[in-house]
């Protein structure tokens, strides 16, 4: 499944791994087939698959030829800015975080589109679905639950649609009421890690980790910590990161890894740094419903 809000993709540790390669050649050009054989010896994962989507793209660009590196990193850099429009699979997001991207396939879903405020043009609902509907490059899909939609039924007899036979859904199984959380950086405490030095072993615990690894959460004064699976504190929530209402986090896993530094954090933090670079763990939680627990 691709994602809404990825972590930035060029502080990501396998993209930062790449670029460091990449500068140290020793010639200053490169080719795609170099570019594909240096990522056949990385272990295979998201973000690694990630880029090369990345260089598969820029070899249908370039035909195979070579390429200054700084010409390459800076393009690189570019695909990573709009990432969220060359992910492969399904992306799942909000009516309004679509506006502006264009995808071959397009479901929207029903639920919630009658609904609008005292206070709000009753014309709002329309331009949403407007949007979400013209996201589709190729096909469109209007799901309809049993509750009236005014938003389809004004589009029933049109020529374009094409109406199928209701179908049953399944009974809701206790899987479907968990709650996945993807967290971004502003979810994570950015400066835990650069507040201990360069040879603190917490630098090495996070160096061990991977994306997929489990790892275990505690709350310690009202601050939620990251251990990895020998009990070593690897991370730190933000103040602010709250979980879902009436649910408890089931399980966690390392989402992604990124790198940050002295220069990247805000001047009122700089005297607590220990470190010039470090890299820091987001994480994915689980969260399940209290009361299945009864």
């Amino acid at each position: 499944m691709g994602n809404e809000d990825i972590p930035s993709f060029w502080r990501l540790r396998e993209t930062q791994i790449f670029v460091e390669w990449l500068r140290g050649r020793k010639t200053g050009i490169v080719a795609d087939t170099e570019l594909e054989n240096w990522l056949d010896t990385q272990t295979p994962g998201y973000w690694n698959d990630l880029l090369r989507q990345a260089v598969e793209e820029y070899s249908l660009e370039t035909g195979d030829a070579e390429t200054p590196i700084p010409r390459f990193i800076e393009w690189l850099a570019e695909w990573g800015r709009e990432i969220r429009r060359r992910q492969r699979g399904l992306l799942l997001l909000s009516a309004h975080g679509a506006k502006g991207l264009e995808f071959d396939h397009v479901i929207v879903l029903d639920g919630g589109w009658n609904r609008y405020g005292d206070n709000n043009d009753v014309d709002e609902e329309r331009r949403l679905y407007y949007v979400a509907m013209t996201r589709a490059k190729k096909t469109l899909v209007l799901a309809r639950l049993e509750k009236p939609n005014r938003l389809q039924d004004a589009l029933l007899g049109n020529s374009s649609m094409m109406l199928r036979e209701p179908t049953g859904l399944l009974d809701e199984s206790e899987e479907l009421r968990n709650r996945f959380s993807r967290l971004g950086l502003c979810d994570v405490n950015l400066g835990f890690a650069g507040s201990q030095g360069a040879r603190h072993p917490l630098h090495r615990s996070i160096s061990a980790l991977s994306p997929g690894d489990p790892l275990q959460t505690r709350i310690v004064n009202e601050r939620w910590e990251l251990l990895d699976q020998s009990g070593t504190v690897v991370g730190q929530l933000a103040k602010k990161f709250t979980p879902p209402d009436g649910m408890r986090c089931d399980s966690a896993t390392v989402f992604a890894i990124v790198v940050w530094s002295r220069d990247d954090s805000e001047s009122q933090y700089q005297d607590r740094i220990m470190c010039d670079k470090w890299e820091v763990v987001v994480p994915e939680l689980v969260f399940k419903p209290k009361q299945a627990d009864s």
